[in-house]
């Protein structure tokens, strides 16, 4: 059986406006990571305080034992929130030293893609965006992934997928941009159609034409 033809990346180095994006988002999960702890005591804090008082509003018991048993509450809320806030923090600051390693490694592996018309395919449960990208008289190129749902950057006939890689060679971020304007859909496969396709892989190029997806995935009620 032969290997599903891929599209071919572009190895470069990274553009300054990649760069700003990277620099942006060390700053944020910097931030927030270094933040994760106190924000935790803040949280738990003002749920504790609300509960309290409407726990004073709603009990007969005295003020000072309301306040005891939330005050001992808060404490124990506060270190089980401290816990997992901390172990989230310690995973934005890793996240950023790999952004970090990414902008010393310098490099990214674009895919660029320039299409006459694409299809959408209608998503089944969570499985995330996917469409087929008319890139030549007989090619398509899919594209599939949370990543990819549509909005302003997405979905557009002229962009590039940008995969950033760190200095181990692993990719740590995605930079979609997009060089064309907004563009609808030239066929919309809704999910009953799309349960009976065989759909590629993540920017898999297969041979033929939007208007015979069906055949070319290998719909069954498809004669060939």
């Amino acid at each position: 059986m032969t290997e599903p033809l891929t599209l071919e990346p572009t190895r470069r180095p990274l553009t300054a406006g990649e760069q700003r994006l990277l620099r942006v988002r060390i700053r944020t999960l910097t931030a927030a990571g270094r933040d994760a702890s106190r924000r935790a005591f803040i949280i738990t804090g003002s749920i504790v305080v609300v509960l309290w008082i409407l726990t004073l509003l709603a009990s007969d018991a005295p003020w000072p034992v309301v306040t005891g048993f939330w005050l001992a509450m808060y404490g124990a809320i506060g270190l089980w929130a401290r816990r997992d806030m901390r172990r989230d923090g310690r995973q934005m600051l890793e996240a950023a030293g790999r952004l970090e390693s990414a902008l010393r490694r310098n490099t990214a592996e674009a895919y660029d893609i320039r299409a006459s018309s694409f299809a959408e395919f209608e998503e089944v449960e969570d499985e995330g965006a996917c469409y087929a990208f008319q890139i030549g008289d007989e090619r398509l190129v899919f594209v599939a992934g949370q990543e990819f749902y549509p909005g302003a950057r997405f979905p557009s006939l002229d962009f590039s997928l940008a995969y950033v890689l760190d200095e181990d060679g692993q990719t740590v971020d995605l930079v979609i941009d997009k060089r064309g304007s907004n563009a609808a859909a030239a066929r919309r496969i809704p999910a009953a159609a799309k349960l009976r396709l065989e759909l590629p892989e993540h920017l898999e190029v297969r041979h033929g034409r939007l208007d015979e997806l069906e055949r070319v995935l290998g719909d069954p009620s498809v004669r060939t």
